[in-house]
């Protein structure tokens, strides 16, 4: 099996030093309209199920107004539809393909694996749920990777990301501080060091088809900045099968996936439910 090769180059040296890089135009914008749009039809769905009002078109505001809607309507239901998101296959895709694996490798991974699912981050400031977190505070992900030190996080805008539109921010070199004491936050453990200083963090601009590589050891946070719009990324966290300390460690993980087994809608489903998709579902024998 050949290494996948990247369609573009990421800079090593200066990742290294600063602990990201910017890789300008490296994916299909394509394919990220495409994730805009399913998006967007996952939000329309639920609207229409309510019987409300669903802005038409796969345009940044369109969406916006969809989501504010669904949320304003039934939050719990906004929730699980973003959630979902996370579930759609042309996400996975993008995340697991041969650019992103080709800049892994380039980075210095040489078996990189995925340190868990996808993740799409929507953020606005009309989209903040009653009673949850919202922007996320400074923090480094190796705190909910815990595997290899040389752990990459990918950020991918799927929108259009300026100063003024919730921009992730980075403290450049601050990988090298290595963990940092944390403090309790709803979201994430958020770091509490006296040289993380609001004059550190760094706004990263980007556009569709841009990737933001970045160590785990990174401390990233939202930007208050924000211009109304929902500002879409996906991003995805890798692992270095072949780093030494994960090798020894054997392969941790503090990821936990479960699920329920009680059924979450009482009663349902029925087999008259079952039937409506197999026909031929019918009532099981009665016998003595």
């Amino acid at each position: 099996m050949t290494a996948a090769t990247p369609v573009c180059h990421a800079d090593r040296r200066h990742f290294l030093a600063e602990g990201y890089v910017v890789v300008k135009d490296a994916l299909d914008r394509a394919a990220l309209t495409a994730i805009i749009r399913e998006i967007g039809e996952l939000f329309a769905i639920q609207l229409r199920r309510m019987r409300l009002p669903v802005a038409s078109g796969d345009t940044q505001e369109a969406l916006t107004a969809n989501a504010m809607q669904l949320l304003h309507a039934d939050a719990s239901t906004y929730i699980n539809t973003a959630r979902l998101t996370q579930y759609l296959p042309s996400v996975h895709r993008l995340l697991v393909g041969d650019t992103i694996l080709g800049l892994a490798r380039e980075l210095g991974m040489e078996l990189p694996v995925i340190s868990a699912r996808p993740s799409i981050h929507f953020v606005s400031g009309a989209l903040k749920v009653p009673g949850g977190y919202h922007k996320t505070p400074p923090h480094q992900e190796w705190r909910s990777m815990q595997g290899s030190l040389d752990g990459i996080v990918f950020w991918l805008p799927a929108t259009p990301v300026s100063a003024r539109s919730n921009p992730m921010e980075l403290v450049p070199k601050s990988h090298l501080m290595g963990l940092l004491d944390t403090v309790e936050h709803i979201m994430t453990p958020a770091v509490s060091d006296p040289r993380i200083t609001d004059d550190k963090f760094v706004p990263i601009t980007a556009e569709p088809g841009d990737v933001v590589c970045f160590s785990s050891f990174m401390v990233h946070r939202t930007s208050e900045a924000d211009d109304g719009l929902v500002r879409i990324a996906l991003s995805g966290r890798f692992n270095n099968a072949r780093e030494k300390t994960y090798i020894e460690h054997g392969y941790p993980t503090p990821y936990k996936y479960s699920y329920r087994t009680d059924l979450i809608h009482d009663g349902f489903p029925t087999l008259a439910d079952v039937a409506a998709i197999f026909p031929a579902a019918t009532p099981a024998p009665i016998t003595d």
